[in-house]
């Protein structure tokens, strides 16, 4: 029997040639991630690639970001998008941000009712219900057409971090993004997802979710909120390598994107 690491080898898509990449850009719209700024430094989200934005859980910046690529990804007139939380509830909670969502769906001048019947939320408490998710997932993007974001609030923190319970082998982790990157990849949506950074005091600090993610990660992305002034992106990796190790700064004024 192959183990979760062979599995999630054997389900990475293969490599994509140039051609077809310029042939994939040229028929799909970028989504935006709201930020004027942000969108400059990603050159916008392509579909069929997967995003990685990590920061400190504290700031709440990278999840913030995840609320309002949900908006963005539904505002086009019968889109709609997948969100995943995770966390589990009794040690380390991940929030499902309904205030923020809602208002930035109303700063959207989209209709609140219309919007969130389009956003279709799937919920991780553990280990297991992570290992489960890419299987629901998929049921919910065979139920209809116009999928634009599979969006992954803390997609590591289960597995990961001080407060992980680590009754999962972590190879399953591996399997749950290879199943998520290649149906995204296939069905041309945004693959999201937020992330925290190591313990590492580096001014740039590695994300969570060891070699494979980052390796997994079309593009990764460090958020920082500072105390004053404006908030920081850092590219980290990115398909066009003109892009790494720039940033950026954005949200002048306190925060004024996704609500903060």
């Amino acid at each position: 029997m192959d183990s979760p690491q062979t599995r999630a080898v054997q389900a990475e898509p293969p490599f994509e040639t140039a051609l077809s990449l310029l042939r994939r850009r040229g028929n799909f719209r970028s989504l935006s991630t709201g930020s004027p700024e942000l969108d400059r430094l990603t050159g916008g989200l392509d579909p069929g690639l997967f995003y990685l934005f990590y920061g400190d859980e504290d700031d709440g910046l990278p999840d913030r970001l995840v609320h309002g690529l949900l908006v963005e990804a539904v505002k086009e007139p019968g889109a709609r998008a997948v969100y995943v939380v995770c966390g589990n509830y009794r040690r380390s909670r991940t929030v499902m941000d309904n205030e923020l969502l809602l208002s930035l769906i109303d700063a959207a001048g989209l209709d609140i009712d219309d919007a969130l019947s389009r956003i279709h939320i799937v919920f991780a408490f553990s280990e297991r219900h992570l290992i489960r998710a890419p299987r629901l997932v998929e049921g919910v993007l065979e139920e209809g057409e116009g999928f634009t974001l599979v969006a992954v609030q803390q997609l590591t923190k289960l597995f990961y971090g001080e407060r992980a319970l680590r009754h999962e082998d972590p190879a399953e982790f591996t399997g749950v993004v290879s199943r998520l990157r290649k149906m995204c990849s296939e069905a041309g949506i945004v693959l999201a997802a937020s992330g925290r950074p190591t313990g590492s005091r580096r001014p740039i600090p590695a994300p969570e979710g060891g070699t494979f993610l980052k390796h997994a990660a079309n593009a990764i992305f460090y958020l920082r909120e500072a105390r004053r002034g404006p908030m920081t992106a850092h590219v980290v990796k990115h398909p066009d390598r003109a892009r790494a190790g720039t940033f950026v700064q954005f949200g002048e004024g306190g925060g004024a994107f996704w609500g903060g």
